[in-house]
């Protein structure tokens, strides 16, 4: 029932997660990018001041990775810098496809940097994916933009993310977390104070409504990877693209492109494959490092008579 919870947990922060871009894709044809990240992450920090005012997370012992928290503030800045301009300059259905491979990123830095090992298969299905990261932006028949280069970036910011989420994700307190993000935003924000204007009355509410499933969405998420595997939660991310499809048509006129579907679900297999082979590898290390119960019993009659 928890993992059942988890994932639940997980598909509503991605749809939260999709319901605040879609709401920032609005505002972004209104104001610079850097105010309205401003805006967003401001209110968010209201709710996260408050969060860690009730768990008294206030406490500087209760900080455990400064370094690991300020490079996740830092990825958080990037990201939502060069997610909010993809946005601004794309379908959303694209910029969640691109960014799709973020995982594949990981598994590749998994090896380098973690030592972790893997198999032909793996480096198969790795190969993959990228290929349908090249399905979806067509090099040398479809041009690409400077919103590319941007989706582009956030999948190393993400396989960055979750490479540090994998370290200290359950060592440290959510609305610590959260609020490295939103400190990271906020740092990123710091030209739209030269590049801002007054808001209109009804754009502010927007914005409130944006920062508030926002920063629901964050805690959602921690949420959902407490109370499931993150093979579990990871592959939730892809019901973004099915929240993407109807918004990006009825509401902004983006009509779904055929070649981003098909490299989309390239890159959603091979992780799909990845994630199993990491699980059934992960079940298949741990049988064998659990004694059989005929041995553990022979081992206890032993203890027992030495």
């Amino acid at each position: 029932m928890s993992r059942l919870t988890g994932v639940l947990f997980a598909i509503a922060a991605n749809g939260l997660f999709a319901t605040s871009d879609t709401l920032v894709k609005l505002l972004s044809t209104r104001y610079p990018i850097f105010q309205i990240i401003a805006m967003q992450a401001s209110v968010a920090c209201l709710v996260v001041c408050i969060v860690i005012w009730r768990e008294k997370a206030y406490r500087i012992s209760a900080i455990r990775n400064p370094k690991m928290l300020i490079g996740r503030g830092f990825l958080a800045g990037i990201g939502t810098v060069s997610g909010f301009y993809a946005f601004s300059l794309l379908p959303l259905a694209d910029v969640y496809a691109i960014t799709f491979g973020s995982p594949l990123v990981v598994t590749v830095a998994a090896t380098w940097l973690l030592g972790e090992r893997t198999g032909l298969a793996r480096w198969i299905a790795i190969l993959v994916g990228f290929s349908g990261i090249l399905i979806m932006v067509q090099p040398g028949y479809v041009a690409l933009s400077l919103g590319h280069l941007a989706a582009f970036l956030n999948v190393f910011v993400g396989a960055g993310v979750i490479l540090i989420m994998r370290t200290i994700g359950s060592q440290e307190n959510r609305a610590i977390m959260v609020a490295a993000v939103m400190a990271g935003q906020l740092t990123a924000s710091l030209p739209g104070v030269f590049l801002s204007h007054a808001p209109a009355w009804s754009d502010v509410g927007l914005v409130t409504i944006s920062g508030l499933v926002m920063v629901t969405a964050q805690f959602l998420l921690l949420e959902a990877l407490r109370r499931a595997p993150a093979s579990s939660v990871a592959p939730m991310q892809y019901t973004k693209l099915v929240w993407a499809l109807p918004v990006g048509l009825f509401i902004f006129g983006d009509e779904p492109k055929l070649h981003v579907l098909a490299g989309a679900l390239v890159v959603i297999g091979s992780v799909l494959f990845l994630l199993s082979h990491q699980r059934r590898t992960e079940s298949m290390i741990s049988t064998v490092r659990r004694p059989e119960p005929s041995v553990r019993t022979e081992r206890l009659k032993g203890e027992k008579i030495g």
